[in-house]
């Protein structure tokens, strides 16, 4: 796996990013974090950002334009391109807003599954757009919430994607939070649909500055599964992590 990136970061002005990633054909992503290998990708972003005038009821702007661009290793061709055009805008009272257009090209060389034996996308090129939107409550409150919501084509198909997400700061050393997703996909020039709903809530506690414990468990109505997982996290110094 190889990464590279170059960018600058600010909240007011020019900011902008270019980065490599190339994932390898026999690259095992054993903890899980990179999704994809057999390919090659060049990304990038280019934003800008103001402060509102004192009499405005909006505090920020920032305009941005992202990319990606994927390649596979094993013959160069084209795998896909997603391009954003966005506009992100914060309140005076700490609400945050985000709007994406998204436009996606994709070659699928293989069948890709959304739900086993129900629901597949066919090998082949497909164009298509989408809208996102995500509204983010004052994160300096003792409750917050982030809301996000999906919605456009989806290949060959439609869907509609809402997504939920409360944490709740009891105090300065414990944070309990949950997560509902609720998918709906409809390709109806064949004729299929599917509804997937999936519930988790997770859970932190700060001992310190240097420990803390979390744990997650999630319900996935598609595959009628439960997945938790439990991290115990050591800091005893900056630059030292167990």
């Amino acid at each position: 796996l190889i990464n590279a990136r170059w960018e600058r970061r600010t909240e007011t002005g020019l900011g902008y990013h270019i980065g490599y990633t190339q994932s390898g054909i026999h690259f095992n992503p054993g903890t899980g974090f990179e999704m994809m290998q057999d390919y090659s990708s060049i990304g990038g972003s280019l934003r800008y950002g103001w402060i509102s005038p004192e009499k405005s009821k909006l505090y920020s702007h920032s305009p941005e334009i992202r990319f990606m661009y994927r390649r596979f290793i094993d013959d160069g061709t084209f795998m896909n391109f997603t391009n954003f055009t966005g506009w992100r805008f914060q309140t005076k009272n700490q609400w945050i807003f985000d709007l994406n257009l998204v436009f996606n090209i994709d070659n699928l060389r293989d069948s890709l599954t959304i739900l086993e034996d129900e629901l597949y996308i066919l090998p082949g090129k497909y164009i298509y757009s989408n809208l996102e939107a995500t509204v983010t409550t004052p994160q300096s409150q003792p409750f917050y919430a982030i809301l996000m919501t999906e919605t456009g084509q989806y290949y060959d198909g439609e869907r509609i994607s809402f997504s939920l997400q409360p944490v709740w700061n009891i105090s300065k050393h414990f944070e309990i939070g949950g997560t509902y997703n609720l998918d709906y996909v409809s390709v109806k020039e064949r004729n299929v649909s599917m509804i997937n709903h999936i519930a988790g809530i997770k859970a932190l506690y700060m001992l310190d500055t240097k420990l803390s414990v979390n744990a997650y468990i999630q319900y996935n109505t598609a595959v009628h599964g439960i997945i938790t997982n439990f991290r115990f996290r050591y800091n005893p110094k900056e630059g030292n992590d167990l």
